[in-house]
């Protein structure tokens, strides 16, 4: 996650970013508050969202288009500038 808000600025004109975490809130919320700088939107997911988007594992991208279909989808760590 760090060096995805370190890419926010390249990425704003074309994508609206958010970091889905499964993790346990706590945990998660002070590990983003020790380590990211704030500008990256972090949620977290639910049963829905994992079902609707197949998510099995982490870390994975998914890019979706205007009409919320899924256009993009990579399991592991992909480098920001193949996007």
């Amino acid at each position: 996650m760090p060096v995805l808000e370190e890419n926010l600025k390249n990425l704003r004109d074309e994508y609206d970013v958010i970091a889905l975490a499964h993790s346990d809130k706590e945990n998660t919320t002070n590990w983003v508050k020790n380590n990211l700088k704030g500008d990256l939107k972090v949620g977290f997911s639910n049963e829905e969202i994992r079902d609707t988007y197949k998510v099995i594992g982490q870390p994975l991208t998914i890019i979706l288009n205007k009409e919320g279909e899924i256009i993009y989808r990579e399991y592991g760590y992909i480098p920001i500038n193949d996007l």
